[in-house]
């Protein structure tokens, strides 16, 4: 996708469509996937367990999934950015305009249909004391999240993180890559 020229919001605005996005997951343990996940996994498709909101994604005050963008953060920045985790090797490509068109269907008058956005989140880092500061490492100013994942009913969360999964592209950061990153 070709990028559109971006500079950093202020934090809980929207990210401008026409730009990429950027997911570290984690390594998908197989022993512990149904056949049908294997499979994807092997096919190197994107897994719905991608798109879960982590329990540091939970506390902040909005619960965001943690994206990177395109052009103010590279893959590398990304990967350090998260913990240089060699577990956390999957790099989930995502386009903000498909992002915008994921949404679930309602299921009753309750249960309103959630619709994703993103939006600008300042990156902050966890200190040794358990505080949050603000991060200032090369590629913090791409930082994101994709707002109302937690929102709905289990039908519709599972749902939208179905549809993301089907969106998104992959690489798997290979061992020598990840060294080279380092």
């Amino acid at each position: 996708m070709p990028q559109v020229p971006i500079a950093p919001g202020l934090d809980g605005s929207a990210v401008p469509d026409g730009v990429g996005l950027i997911r570290m997951a984690n390594e998908p343990k197989v022993a512990n996937l149904s056949p049908e996940m294997v499979r994807r996994v092997e096919g190197g498709q994107a897994l719905p367990t991608f798109f879960e909101l982590s329990s540091e994604d939970k506390k902040q005050p909005v619960p965001r999934l943690s994206v990177w963008i395109e052009g103010l953060t590279s893959v590398a920045q990304a990967w350090t950015l998260v913990g240089a985790n060699p577990a956390r090797r999957w790099v989930v490509r995502l386009e903000a305009d498909k992002v915008r068109r994921v949404f679930a269907a309602v299921v009753d008058q309750l249960s309103p249909t959630p619709a994703l956005d993103i939006h600008w989140e300042r990156a902050t880092a966890l200190t040794d004391a358990g505080d949050r500061v603000p991060e200032f490492r090369p590629g913090w100013e791409g930082h994101a999240g994709i707002a109302n994942l937690d929102k709905g009913n289990k039908t519709q969360r599972d749902s939208l993180r179905w549809q993301l999964a089907e969106s998104a592209a992959i690489e798997i950061l290979t061992p020598g890559l990840l060294a080279a990153l380092l």
